[in-house]
């Protein structure tokens, strides 16, 4: 009785180091921040859309909201969504689509200059990096900056011959 405690002990630990192992790696981590980052940005444009630019669209278009808009199915008419929703009625409410499509755009919007930002970020600190190598004026392949030999065509390289850069090529 005593083992089998034990044993039960044993692997409740070694799941538990093992769950521990998967959590905290690395990626899993980056995942967890990057969907909490998603949702805050989810948020912030469901308001901006919601608050900020869905009042000026409908006093542009005299007073259109798109959250009430809907179409029906059938014969009735009703005063309000809340009420064709309430009585049980098909209702499309394509004004909710509206809503979607339109934040789903600004959403694509900021990810894409988001995207767009790291990776000019990205492409300044690749700029930034010396280069280790230099070009050998025979083959024209990469070779570290002290090689005193081609490691590509053999040919040896002598202090005088002049190496072509990239911006040469």
């Amino acid at each position: 009785m005593k083992e089998e405690k034990k044993n039960i002990k044993q692997k409740i630990e070694e799941v538990g180091k093992s769950f521990k192992k998967f959590a905290l790696k690395g990626s899993m981590l980056e995942i967890a921040i990057g969907m909490m980052i998603g949702s805050a940005v989810s948020a912030v444009v469901s308001s901006l859309i919601k608050d900020i630019i869905n009042p000026p669209l409908a006093k542009i278009l005299s007073g259109v909201d798109f959250s009430h808009r809907y179409f029906v199915l059938g014969k009735n008419n009703f005063e309000s969504l809340e009420a064709a929703q309430a009585s049980g009625a098909v209702v499309f409410t394509y004004g909710n689509f509206i809503n979607a499509v339109i934040s789903f755009l600004i959403t694509a919007f900021v990810l894409f200059c988001i995207v767009s930002w790291v990776g000019k970020l990205n492409k300044k600190e690749e700029k930034k990096e010396v280069s280790k190598t230099k070009k050998c004026p025979f083959c024209k392949s990469d070779i570290d900056k002290s090689a005193t030999r081609c490691a590509f065509c053999t040919s040896e390289l002598k202090k005088q011959i002049t190496f072509l850069n990239e911006k040469q090529l």
